[in-house]
């Protein structure tokens, strides 16, 4: 793996952080935990994947940050993404 694709994963991760960003406006983490979690997520997606042996290192950098996001953003204890929002 070169230092091209490690930035090239980063970049990823951080593209997918900002559009998790934007789709999830006021009910998901902020702005630079959205970005270093893609980041974060994109990595380790792509170690994953390098380890195994496997083709598609990109894909799976994708795979990795959107995932690693979800999670973030539906396990949070303040205002978790899937709570309901009126009383029944």
């Amino acid at each position: 793996m070169t230092l091209m694709n490690i930035l090239a994963y980063i970049t990823i991760g951080l593209v997918i952080g900002w559009l998790s960003r934007i789709i999830t406006k006021d009910r998901g983490v902020t702005m630079f935990p959205s970005l270093a979690f893609g980041v974060l997520g994109a990595v380790a997606g792509t170690a994953i994947v390098h380890i195994l042996g496997l083709a598609g290192a990109a894909f799976y950098a994708v795979v990795g940050a959107v995932g690693m996001l979800f999670t973030v953003n539906v396990f949070r204890q303040d205002d978790p993404i899937f709570s309901e929002t009126e009383a029944l």
